[in-house]
C-alpha cells in the first residue's frame, strides 16, 4: 500500500546566523510541537560558529524540519529562500534566536487561522530582555489592538502612517499564497535589518485582510542579541543603518506597480519613523567606537534632507557634539569640480550695509566669469535696479522645517558649484553646511565679527562653532590676527580683506563711491561758510552689542549741548523694532528732534555722506567695517574706539582714536574737529591714504578669491590643519583671566545693583508709608469736616426746638385761658338749657359737671408737661 503524504498545515521559517547560544532553544521548542502536519525549513546563513551542526542534528531527529546551507546573504534573502521553499496553507517566522512557549502553538495557529480565514492574522507574543525599558518601548511600539481592517491601502496605512500595530513579521500568521506572490518583488540585496519593515508592507500589499485578535502570548521574542536590539557600537551600527534603504525600495516597487502617488503620503511618515530611532542610536555610539558612523545615517541619498532635518531636530541644543561625529565622514570631502556658478548666501539683503557688500563682491565674480545667485531669507526695502543683475531666491527661515528640502532643490535648480556663506553665528550653519556638502559642493563660511568679543563674553556657543567651522571647505576672514587664531585650532582659515572701491577700480552696478570721490574741491565746500551746519555721522547696522549705537546716540547727546550749528546723523537698519524704537524715545525723551536725525540707510544717502564734517565710529570688536571704508570713500575724518585688529588703521594718524567706551573722550574729540577747520583739513588730505596703503600691501578682495578657488578645484582631499594647543591654551589662559576680571567688576557692580536695589525698595516703601499716613490725614480732615457739618445741624436744630418751647409756654398763658373760656360757656349753655337754674337736676349735674371738668383739666396740663419735656430733652 502506497502511503499518502498528509497535506502541510503550516510552514515555520526560521533563517539561522551565528546564533548557536540560543539555536537549541529555538529548534527543541519546534521539536515538541505535537502538530504533525508542520514543518520547519531553516536556512542557515552562512554561520561562523557551530550552527550548521546544530540545524544538521535536527534534521535527523526529525523529518518535519527541512535544512538548507548557504553563503552568507542576510536575513531579508534567507527568509524569502524558506519563504520559497513553503508547503503549508499558513506560514509564520521565527528568528533562531526566539522560540515558541509551549508545546501546543502551532495547532492553536493553524486553528485561530482556519477559524478566522484572513490574509494576515496577528496574535500576542511575549518578549524579555535584560534592559525592561526596551522591552516597554518595544510593546509601545507593536501596539496593544484589536480589529479588522480590509483593502490594502487602509491596511498599509494603519501599520506605517498612523502606527496602529508595529510591523513585526513573528507575531503573525500569513496566507503563504500571498507571500510567495509579494516575496517575487523583494530587491536583491544583503539587508539584516528592516527585512520585517521591508516585507510585510510587500505582503499588505497583495492582502485584502487584516485581522488582530487577543491571545495567550504564542510567541516568546529574545531583545539584545539580533542586530536591531543589540547594544549600540559603530561596527554593527552599519549594518543596522541599512533600514534607512527600505522607503527606497518601496518607492521603486510603487512605482513598478503604478501605485506611487497613492502611497507618497505613507512613505515619507516612513522614513521618518524610521530615521528617528536611527538617529538615536547614532547619537548612543561611543565618540571612542565612532569610525565613520555619520556616513551610514546617508546611506540612502532619497531621503538625505530628512535625514539632515532630523538630526537638526535631535542635536538643536549641541550641534558641536554632531560636528565632532561628522568630522570623519567620507561624504563631507568635497569631489573634484569645476566652479562656474556661485551662490552668495546672506540672511537678509537690505539698502544697509549688506547690499552694497555683496552686490561689489557678486559684481566682481561676474566680471572674472563667474555665474552669481544671491540667497537670502529675507528682502526688506530692497532696491530691485541695482540687482536686476542677479538672480535673488528667498528660502524659508531659519527653524522652518522646508528649509533644507527648499536649500536642496535651490542648489540642484541653479547648479551651484559653490556657496558663500555670509552667516557663521546662524544657528542653522552646521545644518545649511551639511545640506551643501552632502550635495558635493563647496562650502566657504565668511566670518565678518570678530572672535574676541565671543571669547572676552566666555559664549559657549561660539566655542560650539568652532566644531563646525572645521567642516567647511575654506573660513575666510578679515585680518591675520583673525587666520592665525582659527589655524590654532586647525580650521582652514583664510584672509581675504573686504572689497575696497578705489578710485582704479571699475565702475560697479551698484551706487559707486568711487563715482563720489571727494575733491580738494569739495573740502573748500565743506569749509566755504564759516558759521555754516557742521554734519556728524554714525553709520552701521542698529545692533547694540557690536555697533554700539546706544553709546554713539550719548557722544551725540554731549556733542549737541557743547556745539552750536551741528546736526548729528544716526544712519542704520535694525533687524529688531525695538532698535528703532529706543532710537526714537532717546531723541525725543531729550528734545533733540532737530539735533539728532534718525534714517535708515539706503543706497540713496549719498547727499548725506558728502556733507559730512566727522564720522563716529563706536564698533566694539571689528576686522574691516564697511561703514569705515564709505567715510574713507567720501574723506571724511573718523573719531573711533580703538580697535586693535584694524589693520587698516594701523598706523592711526588718519584718525582720532580714544578708549573704548569712553563716552566723553569720544564727544571731546569730535567737537575739537568740529572747531579746528586746520585739523579737519589735515585729516581729510589723508583720509584716503590708509585704504589705498593697505591695498598695496594686501591682494585685493577678488585676487583672493580666485587664489582660493583654484586651490579648491585642484584639491584632492580636505587635509584637517594641525591644532596648536600652546595657542589655544595661551589664548584660554587670557581670556580666562580677562573673564575672571570682568566677572570680579561684575560682582562689584551686581552688589552695588543690590544696593541701590535695597536702597529702592526702602525708599519705595517710605514713600508708601508717608503716602498712607497722608491718606490718614485726609481721611480725617473728612471726618472732621462731616462732624462739623453734623454740629451745625444739630445746633440749628436746637434753635428751632426752643422756639418751639418758647411758642408752647406763650401757648400756656394766652390760648389755653380762652380755649378754657370758651369750653366753660359751652357747657354752661348746654347745662341751662337742659337743667335750668333752681331744679334739683341743675344741682346734680353742675357737680357732675364740675367733677369732669376738673379732670378734663389736669390730663391737659399732663401733656403739656410731657411734651415740654421731650422737647427739652431732644434739644440736650
Amino acid at each position: 500500500m502506497i502511503a499518502i503524504k498528509q497535506p502541510i498545515d503550516i510552514s515555520v521559517v526560521v533563517p539561522v546566523h551565528n546564533v548557536e547560544d540560543y539555536l537549541e532553544e529555538c529548534l527543541n521548542s519546534l521539536h515538541n510541537q505535537t502538530l504533525k502536519t508542520a514543518e520547519f525549513i531553516v536556512i542557515d546563513d552562512g554561520s561562523t560558529d557551530h550552527c550548521a551542526e546544530i540545524c544538521d542534528r535536527y534534521a535527523q531527529l526529525d523529518k518535519r524540519f527541512i535544512v538548507a546551507h548557504q553563503d552568507c546573504q542576510g536575513t531579508l534573502l534567507t527568509r524569502k529562500r524558506a519563504f520559497e521553499l513553503a508547503r503549508g496553507k499558513w506560514c509564520v517566522c521565527v528568528d533562531g534566536d526566539d522560540y515558541l512557549p509551549f508545546d501546543t502553538v502551532l495547532e492553536v495557529e493553524v486553528n485561530l487561522a482556519n477559524k478566522h480565514d484572513v490574509d494576515i492574522l496577528r496574535f500576542d507574543m511575549s518578549a524579555f530582555a535584560e534592559n525592561e525599558e526596551a522591552v516597554k518601548n518595544y510593546f509601545n511600539f507593536r501596539k496593544e489592538w484589536v480589529g479588522l481592517i480590509e483593502t490594502p491601502l487602509e491596511i498599509i496605512r494603519a501599520i506605517y502612517e498612523n502606527g496602529t500595530v508595529g510591523w513585526g513579521m513573528a507575531d503573525k500568521i500569513y496566507r503563504t499564497a500571498i507571500v510567495k506572490k509579494a516575496i517575487q518583488h523583494l530587491e536583491n540585496v544583503y539587508l539584516i535589518s528592516g527585512t520585517d519593515c521591508y516585507q510585510l508592507f510587500l505582503i499588505c500589499f497583495y492582502a485584502n485582510i487584516f485581522k488582530s485578535v487577543k491571545t495567550e502570548p504564542l510567541y516568546s521574542y529574545r531583545m539584545g542579541c539580533g542586530v536591531s536590539t543589540a547594544q549600540a557600537s559603530s561596527e554593527k551600527f552599519g549594518p543596522r543603518s541599512q533600514i534607512l534603504k527600505v522607503p527606497k525600495f518601496l518607492t521603486s516597487f510603487l512605482l513598478s506597480q503604478a501605485k506611487y502617488e497613492e502611497y507618497d503620503s505613507i512613505i515619507r511618515k516612513l522614513a521618518d519613523r524610521l530615521i528617528d530611532p536611527a538617529i538615536y542610536v547614532f547619537n548612543s555610539i561611543p565618540d571612542s567606537e565612532e569610525i565613520n558612523s555619520f556616513d551610514c545615517l546617508f546611506c540612502n541619498p532619497e531621503i538625505k534632507s530628512e535625514v539632515i532635518a532630523a538630526l537638526q531636530k535631535f542635536y538643536s541644543n549641541d550641534s558641536a557634539l554632531l560636528a565632532r561625529k561628522a568630522s570623519k565622514s567620507s561624504l563631507l570631502q568635497a569631489q573634484k569640480r569645476r566652479i562656474k556658478r556661485v551662490g552668495i548666501l546672506y540672511p537678509k539683503l537690505s539698502n544697509g550695509e549688506s547690499l552694497p557688500v555683496v552686490l561689489r563682491q557678486a559684481s566682481q565674480f561676474r566680471e572674472n566669469g563667474f555665474e552669481v545667485v544671491l540667497f537670502t531669507e529675507e528682502i526688506s526695502s530692497i532696491d530691485y535696479t541695482v540687482t536686476k543683475d542677479f538672480p535673488i531666491v528667498v528660502l524659508p527661515r531659519r527653524g522652518e522645517d522646508k528649509r533644507i528640502r527648499a536649500f536642496e532643490k535651490v542648489l540642484i535648480d541653479n547648479r551651484i558649484d559653490l556657496v558663500i556663506y555670509y552667516a557663521a553665528n546662524s544657528p542653522e550653519l552646521l545644518f545649511d553646511l551639511l545640506t551643501v556638502k552632502l550635495s558635493r559642493r563647496f562650502f566657504v563660511i565668511y566670518q565678518h565679527e570678530n572672535s574676541r568679543r565671543q571669547l572676552t563674553q566666555n559664549d559657549p556657543f561660539f566655542k560650539q562653532l568652532i566644531h563646525t567651522y572645521k567642516l567647511a571647505d575654506s573660513f575666510v576672514v578679515l585680518s591675520s590676527m583673525e587666520q592665525f587664531y582659527y589655524r590654532s585650532h586647525g580650521i582652514n582659515a583664510i584672509n581675504i580683506s573686504n572689497s575696497l572701491n578705489t578710485s582704479g577700480e571699475k565702475k560697479r552696478p551698484l551706487q559707486d563711491i568711487a563715482d563720489s570721490q571727494v575733491s580738494p574741491s569739495m573740502h573748500h565746500h565743506r569749509l566755504a561758510e564759516e558759521n555754516r551746519t557742521r554734519h556728524v555721522v554714525w553709520l552701521g547696522r542698529l545692533d547694540n552689542k557690536q555697533k554700539g549705537y546706544e553709546e554713539a546716540l550719548e557722544i551725540f547727546s554731549r556733542v549737541c549741548t557743547s556745539e552750536q550749528n551741528v546736526i548729528c546723523h544716526v544712519m542704520g537698519k535694525a533687524t529688531r523694532e525695538t532698535d528703532v524704537e529706543y532710537v526714537k524715545n532717546f531723541i525725543s525723551q531729550r528734545n533733540l528732534r532737530d539735533k539728532i536725525i534718525y534714517e535708515e540707510f539706503t543706497l540713496e544717502s549719498e547727499h548725506v555722506l558728502k556733507a559730512a564734517d566727522v564720522h563716529l565710529l563706536t564698533s566694539s570688536c571689528e576686522c574691516l567695517p564697511m561703514s569705515l571704508a564709505h567715510m574713507i570713500s567720501y574723506a571724511v575724518p573718523t573719531v573711533l574706539y580703538e580697535l586693535p585688529d584694524l589693520e587698516v588703521l594701523k598706523n592711526k594718524k588718519d584718525c582720532i582714536s580714544v578708549p573704548k567706551h569712553n563716552v566723553a573722550e569720544a564727544a571731546r574729540g569730535i567737537g575739537e574737529l568740529l572747531r579746528d577747520d586746520e585739523r579737519r583739513k589735515q585729516l581729510t588730505l589723508v583720509a584716503k591714504s590708509p585704504i589705498k596703503d593697505f591695498i598695496a600691501t594686501n591682494p585685493s578682495h577678488i585676487e583672493g578669491w580666485l587664489k582660493l578657488i583654484s586651490s579648491l578645484e585642484n584639491r584632492d582631499s580636505y587635509q584637517f590643519l594641525p591644532v596648536n594647543q600652546d595657542v589655544i591654551g595661551l589664548v584660554d589662559l587670557i581670556t580666562s583671566y580677562c573673564q575672571g576680571e570682568i566677572n570680579r567688576y561684575k560682582d562689584e557692580i551686581l552688589r552695588y545693583q543690590n544696593l541701590a536695589k535695597q536702597y529702592e525698595e526702602e525708599n519705595n516703601r517710605l514713600q508708601a508709608l508717608i503716602e498712607s499716613h497722608q491718606k490718614e490725614v485726609k481721611n480725617s480732615q473728612e471726618k472732621i469736616g462731616h462732624l462739623q457739618k453734623q454740629h451745625k445741624s444739630i445746633q440749628d436744630e436746637l434753635l428751632c426746638h426752643q422756639e418751639r418751647i418758647a411758642q408752647l409756654n406763650l401757648l400756656r398763658k394766652t390760648d389755653y385761658d380762652e380755649l378754657k373760656i370758651e369750653r366753660y360757656d359751652v357747657c354752661r349753655g348746654i347745662f341751662t338749657k337742659f337743667c335750668p337754674a333752681g331744679t334739683r337736676r341743675n344741682v346734680a349735674v353742675k357737680e357732675i359737671a364740675e367733677k369732669i371738668y376738673s379732670v378734663i383739666k389736669r390730663s391737659c396740663s399732663e401733656e403739656i408737661n410731657r411734651n415740654s419735656q421731650n422737647v427739652e430733652g431732644g434739644g440736650k
